[in-house]
């Protein structure tokens, strides 16, 4: 376990290898945005998926879901993986730091039932107002766990039940067992150096520059949610809650304990952290306020009849730079409208840039490179892609 005390940028080494256990929807895209654009911007080698997304995912990566690097070596591993230690020990160095990220278990299951949209695979929810309370009354009437169709390694997973656990590595066949609960969390403690909290954002991610020896620019991200639906929130009764808790233990466990990690660190790190961390909100509203002048929407136009058929992403020349002074806790640093354009990117911008740049063996067989997967991307058009990034 990681032990860190760090106020100032500079006073130690940054630290540039580390794994993301990215969990589903909790809040871990925005999170991994914010690990992509670090990687790029110190020209580490990513684990990248040969397909669009998932390494292994809901299985055990193996090394033909991941592109091989020039050197073998690799620094970062942000996408969605099953996580086995002993697994990942093989494949990063190290000195890699762990990190992951849990959010509220109903939360996380509202915003499952949304993305995923369940509802359309449960019948006798279409039509309800609340679909995630009407699934919690009745669990096991709509509850199908899921299983990978290649019958070689049948894993079965499931969205709606301790998916959480699942990421990080937990057998659901002892979601019953208390003693393999608690053996399964205390090893998560001893072997992941941080969990983010979603509810806490803010707080944990500068817990992670200091663990990281990062800067605070490093930590900048889109305040605008990535990967967001809109959907209702119909408040729910104790009775629910509690069938809930009893539903998916595992994840409600995890989130207990590791919340109260959290506070246990930052009490720790003394009388200014809050202060850091007042002042990082104060730093991203800045720059949310630049950046909504610094970014612009170009008109396309259809070369036929010239009309407009949508709008990119483009620069503001006249934007200027918003310059952040220096502080207690970090060295005088620029916002300019680049920087804007990377922390408006979505993963899928970042998967393009980084499969791009990605150094790969020369006798890599074309199979492999046939096989690989350039996601679209979402927020960027393909010119700006090659004025910015030269790809």
């Amino acid at each position: 376990m990681a032990v860190w005390k760090l106020t100032r940028e500079g006073a130690c080494d940054a630290k540039r290898n580390f794994m993301f256990v990215k969990v589903h929807k909790a809040g871990g895209t925005t999170a991994t945005c914010i690990f992509q654009r670090f990687g790029y911007e110190h020209n580490l080698t990513f684990v990248l998926p040969v397909i669009k997304t998932d390494i292994g995912w809901p299985n055990l990566l193996r090394q033909e879901d991941f592109i091989p690097s020039a050197d073998g070596t690799y620094n970062v591993l942000v996408d969605h993986t099953v996580y086995n230690r002993q697994l990942l020990d093989h494949l990063m160095p190290p000195d890699t730091v762990y990190i992951s990220i849990l959010r509220q278990p109903l939360a996380q299951l509202r915003s499952t039932f949304n993305w995923y949209h369940l509802v359309d695979h449960m019948n006798g929810l279409n039509g309800s107002k609340d679909p995630v309370a009407s699934f919690l009354k009745r669990p096991n009437k709509f509850h199908i766990p899921y299983v990978k169709a290649d019958i070689r390694t049948r894993v079965p997973y499931t969205l709606e039940k301790n998916l959480m656990a699942y990421d990080l590595g937990f057998p659901l066949g002892l979601s019953d067992s208390q003693s393999s609960i608690d053996e399964y969390i205390e090893t998560l403690t001893r072997e992941i150096d941080l969990v983010l909290i979603l509810e806490h954002m803010d707080e944990s991610l500068v817990l992670l520059r200091r663990m990281m020896c990062w800067t605070l620019k490093d930590i900048l991200y889109n305040v605008a949610p990535k990967n967001l639906n809109k959907y209702e929130r119909s408040p729910m009764s104790a009775a629910l809650l509690n069938q809930h808790r009893q539903w998916s233990n595992v994840d409600y466990q995890l989130y207990d304990h590791f919340n109260a990690t959290l506070w246990q660190k930052i009490q720790r790190e003394g009388a200014d952290f809050l202060h850091e961390v007042h002042h990082f909100r104060n730093v991203l509203n800045q720059t949310t306020i630049f950046c909504a002048k610094a970014i612009t929407k170009v008109p396309v136009y259809n070369k036929t009849n010239n009309n407009i058929v949508g709008r990119k992403v483009g620069l503001n020349p006249t934007a200027g730079k918003l310059t952040i002074p220096k502080t207690a806790w970090h060295e005088k640093f620029d916002i300019d409208p680049t920087f804007c354009l990377k922390l408006k990117m979505e993963w899928r911008d970042w998967a393009y840039v980084l499969k791009k740049k990605h150094r790969m063996p020369r006798n890599i067989s074309p199979d492999i490179r046939s096989a690989i997967e350039w996601p679209d991307t979402k927020v960027l058009d393909k010119s700006l892609m090659r004025k910015i990034f030269h790809v």
